[in-house]
């Protein structure tokens, strides 16, 4: 059975929260996650949208460009 907020996409519109969110097809306001459906904690990610990409998969990729513990070099 389908959330009848998002009607099963997991997103809605940001500008109008009681909408499902179309995407590029929308208003032009960005996608959230669903409250009802799709709340995740703050150490979760969110169920994405079909077809989501993004550069960065996994922590490993960010290793580099963080900053060790009390003030040493950066990895590299």
């Amino acid at each position: 059975m389908a959330c009848e907020l998002c009607e099963g996409t997991h997103w809605v519109c940001e500008n109008h929260p009681d909408r499902p969110w179309d995407g590029p097809k929308a208003c032009g306001g960005a996608g959230a996650p669903c409250p009802v459906c799709n709340n995740a904690g703050p150490d979760e990610l969110p169920i994405l949208p079909k077809g989501f990409e993004t550069s960065f998969t996994t922590t490993e990729i960010m290793k580099p460009f963080l900053r060790k513990t009390r003030g040493g070099k950066r990895r590299t």
